[in-house]
């Protein structure tokens, strides 16, 4: 053999026996901001175990999570706060199927100083309470408000956002929010403000518009079963979701 080719073959020989296993592709599992906790330790527990591939967790408001998506052309799950999303993500052909995950209840989350001044529902339109909202374009919660707010009727609706003082592009922005004190009331959801050890204010079942989030399954996936894989994983691991105060949707 000439000494070039058995040099070639020497260093290919010693790459395959220090690279070890070649490991599968990443899954990547696009989760709305509102379920980073629990969505946090699902994937830490995965990847824990011996599996052929690791998952990348990647949160964010709903609508930024879709944005990244379309624009990246990349992604196997994703998970956005309300079922809206689904066929916004149909629209830009990205859904190869989906099912319900989780069931979740808007309502108003109170900071430390937010729990001295409101007791009461209507205490939010009182003066100098500062009320923290979220942004339609970005938020799966500023869409649920939105609809809200169709249901409060105009007045209720002026009084309100006379007492924003901010708007989150997500709902951690609104959680840091309230943890700073910078409001006393934020829209979140009742599993949100569980998870963050925050008490609220339920919003009136005449005016609330509950949301499920979605497990959806994207075109862009690589791996259709490593997707099986991890699906099947948080399926039979809601626990982790119910021990955040979230409520698993019916299938």
């Amino acid at each position: 053999m000439p000494k070039k080719l058995l040099s070639i073959w020497i260093a290919l020989a010693l790459l395959t026996a220090f690279s070890g296993p070649v490991k599968a592709a990443d899954l990547y599992w696009y989760l709305a901001a509102s379920m980073t906790k629990p969505g946090k330790e699902m994937v830490k527990k995965f990847n824990q175990g011996d599996h052929p591939f690791t998952v990348i967790l990647i949160t964010g408001g709903s609508g930024q999570l879709l944005s990244k998506i379309a624009s990246a052309g990349k992604g196997d799950l994703y998970t956005p706060a309300a079922m809206a999303y689904v066929a916004k993500a149909e629209k830009l052909g990205l859904v190869k199927n989906h099912r319900p995950l989780i069931e979740q209840t808007p309502v108003f989350a109170l900071s430390a100083s937010g729990k001295q001044k409101i007791h009461t529902w209507s205490d939010l339109t009182g003066p100098g309470v500062r009320i923290g909202l979220g942004n339609p374009k970005t938020m799966a919660l500023g869409r649920s408000y939105q609809q809200i707010q169709e249901k409060m009727g105009p007045e209720l609706t002026a009084k309100i956002a006379g007492n924003k003082v901010v708007e989150g592009v997500n709902v951690s922005q609104i959680i840091n929010y309230l943890k700073a004190d910078i409001v006393d009331a934020g829209i979140a959801f009742d599993s949100t403000a569980k998870a963050n050890n925050l008490a609220y204010i339920e919003i009136p079942a005449a005016y609330n518009h509950p949301e499920i989030a979605p497990l959806i399954r994207l075109k862009s996936e690589v791996n259709e079963e490593n997707s099986n894989l991890f699906i099947g994983f948080i399926l039979n691991h809601l626990d982790i979701f119910k021990k955040h105060g979230f409520r698993p949707a019916e299938p």
